[in-house]
């Protein structure tokens, strides 16, 4: 059987493609993701994701971009 796959569009008015490419490498242990863009959309596939882990992968790598992406502007704009 093989390891859960989804995809993700995160739209590039609210996400800095570091910030996306951060959160992946926080979650490299849990799964694997490929980033790419698509007109306003940051698309990233995760794939092979870790069946152990206890709690949803892909709902926690959005929500670590998201802030990756907060943190970001806010130290931006201080």
């Amino acid at each position: 059987m093989s390891a859960p796959h989804a995809t993700v569009r995160l739209h590039r008015a609210l996400y800095a493609e570091d910030a996306i490419r951060r959160a992946a490498e926080t979650f490299t242990d849990f799964a694997a993701f490929a980033v790419q863009a698509d007109g306003d959309h940051w698309v990233v596939d995760v794939s092979d994701i870790d069946r152990e882990v206890d709690g949803d992968v892909v709902a926690e790598f959005c929500n670590f971009a998201l802030a990756n992406t907060a943190i970001r502007r806010k130290n931006t704009n201080a």
